[in-house]
């Protein structure tokens, strides 16, 4: 779903992007030593100690230990009530993020965002709108309810911070990391489309260039 496909980072949780690498590297070493086995190279009591990487153990075992949340930040050089009106004012949000919006936010309506090039759609429920400080929304963009806040923080005169987190992902644990992860890439690759759209007045067309047609996405 658009909105959920950056890189950038995933707040409280270890993890290990080179877990799958480490998980065949693991299961060839062991197959190879179950042919050794067999073949009466290795025997039982060495199988256990015999060329297996340290990394296997940990890695085949590693558990979530918090719930992993989305979370994108960036400082924009403009007014705070600049930075907030470009997301609830969908004139301006549609030149950054999505195409097309059936309205503006407003607590307790419900909107719809389209972005036409995926031919892609979703609904986002505004729970709360606090003008020039936070908005808060649930929406399904991975099939299943997550709720999406934002933040906005004077800096000095002429500047915002702005932080998202996106959070409640479900499923298995790999599931909900890699949910987390599209997430955080999204929001980044939206912050970043704003920062250019307000301090350069440029359109970066950050979110379509993200998936171009005719090229294979893992």
């Amino acid at each position: 779903m658009i909105g959920s496909y950056y890189s950038a980072v995933i707040n409280n949780i270890s993890y290990n992007p080179l877990l799958h690498k480490y998980r065949r590297y693991c299961w060839r070493q062991m197959l190879r030593l179950r042919r050794r086995q067999h073949s009466g190279g290795v025997g039982n009591e060495d199988i256990s100690l015999y060329s297996i990487p340290i990394e296997c153990g940990p890695m085949k075992n590693i558990q979530l230990t918090k719930e992993p949340i989305a979370k994108a930040e960036m400082l924009v050089r403009q007014p705070v009530g600049e930075v907030f009106e470009a997301f609830v004012n969908p004139e301006i949000t549609t030149k950054f993020w999505f195409t097309k919006s059936s309205g503006r936010l407003e607590r307790g309506k419900q909107v719809t965002w389209t972005w036409e090039m995926y031919n892609v759609s979703t609904q986002a429920t505004i729970k709360e709108v606090e003008k020039n400080k936070r908005i808060l929304i649930e929406w399904s963009s991975y099939g299943s309810p997550t709720t999406v806040e934002w933040t906005f923080t004077p800096y000095g005169n002429d500047a915002t911070f702005v932080s998202i987190t996106d959070s409640g992902f479900r499923g298995e644990g790999d599931d909900i990391v890699k949910q987390a992860q599209n997430s955080t890439e999204g929001f980044t690759i939206v912050l970043a489309g704003l920062k250019a759209l307000l301090e350069h007045n440029i359109i970066l067309n950050l979110v379509v260039d993200r998936f171009p047609k005719g090229v294979n996405h893992s």
